[in-house]
């Protein structure tokens, strides 16, 4: 099972793109605490930010099944992630808006968040049919419990990297109001850091993980084959 796994290549590059996802989230999240209270002097304005990426993962809901059939689940996160890596580099070159305008933008980078968030999932079923392909042997419950402990690794080691981030730009909580460094570096891990993440998971899905619509249809053409050969024999 281990050396199946190890083999399983696109098992390897969603863990990656997962662990890599989940870090970048934890560190969005306590930036984001930052970004509003110090930055934009809107410290409620935050609670919009959640309320603006469940609308937008919500949008997205219906029409991923269509679009995913269409188009492809690989295809569609690829575009996700390039709407998301888009949306974050335009917002690092805005940095005289207020906070609701950088939500209104940054509701653009949810859409393509939701979009790759939403498919992920799916991907494991696909990589459990190419353990199956590489091994001949059906191991749902191991590539899920593989894939869930990865990002429950991702959520530990993401635990507090967002205080070190804060602390490395120098952030000092015993100011009232921060230096125009520490302003610009929570800016920066706010905007720059999950556009250049989400890039990076775009390459990984794009050269490392080989299950694109044709590729895929072809795999699972070949599993039905090898079930109804396997199914023949012991009806014999």
């Amino acid at each position: 099972t281990v050396k199946g796994l190890i083999k399983n290549k696109p098992l390897i590059a969603i863990l990656c793109a997962s662990l890599i996802f989940m870090m970048n989230m934890m560190l969005v999240g306590a930036v984001n605490v930052y970004l509003f209270k110090d930055y934009f002097s809107s410290a409620g304005t935050l609670s919009f930010v959640s309320i603006a990426q469940t609308i937008a993962v919500l949008l997205c809901a219906p029409f991923i099944k269509t679009l995913t059939t269409k188009f492809g689940k690989k295809e569609m996160s690829l575009v996700g992630l390039l709407i998301a890596s888009a949306a974050y580099f335009f917002l690092f070159f805005l940095k005289d808006i207020d906070a609701m305008t950088f939500i209104y933008i940054s509701f653009i980078g949810f859409i393509g968040f939701g979009l790759f968030n939403t498919v992920i999932w799916a991907f494991v079923t696909d990589v459990i049919d190419y353990q199956e392909y590489l091994t001949d042997l059906r191991e749902d419950g191991t590539v899920y419990s593989v894939y869930s402990f990865a990002r429950k690794v991702g959520q530990a080691l993401a635990g507090g990297i967002g205080g070190f981030a804060i602390a490395a730009i120098g952030y000092d909580a015993s100011r009232e109001v921060q230096t125009n460094e520490a302003l610009n570096g929570i800016h920066t891990l706010a905007t720059l850091v999950p556009a250049v993440v989400y890039l990076g998971i775009f390459l990984i899905l794009l050269f490392f993980y080989p299950l694109n619509k044709t590729r895929l249809a072809k795999m699972q053409e070949e599993l039905e084959a090898r079930r109804g050969a396997k199914e023949s024999k012991v009806i014999k």
